[in-house]
C-alpha cells in the first residue's frame, strides 16, 4: 500500500504546528505579569533583552497561530490592531503602563495581561466604529 505523500506531508505539518503551539503555551504560562514586569522594568541589559525577547516571542507565536488557522483576525483578536511602525520598545512601554494601571492583574499569567495591554492600547475598530 503506497502512502499518499500529500496527506502525509499535511499530517506532519499539522503535527508540527500543534507541537509549536503547545511549546508556545507552555513557555508563556510559566510566569506571571509581575515576573514579566520585573524584566521589562529592569535596568540590566539582560533584563531588557529577556523582556524584548518575550514580547517578540509572543508576537511570533501569534503569527504562527494565525498562519495555522489561516485567519488574520486571530492575531488582531489577541493582540489588537497595532499600526505599522510600532516598535517592541514602544510595546514594552505600553505593557508597563498597563500593568501599573492594573496592579490587580500582577498575579495573572503574563501572556494574558500582555494581550490585555495590547488590546487596550490598540483597539480594532470595525467600519461601524465599534471595537
Amino acid at each position: 500500500m503506497e502512502l499518499d505523500k500529500k496527506l502525509l506531508a499535511y499530517d506532519c505539518t499539522n503535527i508540527t504546528r500543534g507541537f509549536a503551539m503547545l511549546i508556545f503555551v507552555l513557555l508563556t504560562t510559566i510566569f506571571t505579569a509581575n515576573d514579566l514586569k520585573q524584566y521589562c522594568a529592569g535596568s540590566a541589559r539582560t533584563d531588557q533583552a529577556f523582556c524584548i525577547g518575550y514580547l517578540r516571542g509572543f508576537e511570533e507565536g501569534l503569527n504562527l497561530a494565525t498562519a495555522a488557522t489561516g485567519n488574520p483576525q486571530d492575531f488582531e483578536r489577541l493582540s489588537g490592531c497595532r499600526l505599522n511602525g510600532v516598535t517592541l520598545a514602544q510595546t514594552r512601554l505600553v505593557f508597563l503602563k498597563y500593568i501599573d494601571d492594573h496592579p490587580e492583574q500582577l498575579h495573572w499569567e503574563a501572556f494574558i495581561v500582555f494581550s490585555n495591554a495590547m488590546l487596550a492600547a490598540f483597539p480594532c475598530h470595525s467600519e461601524k466604529g465599534e471595537h
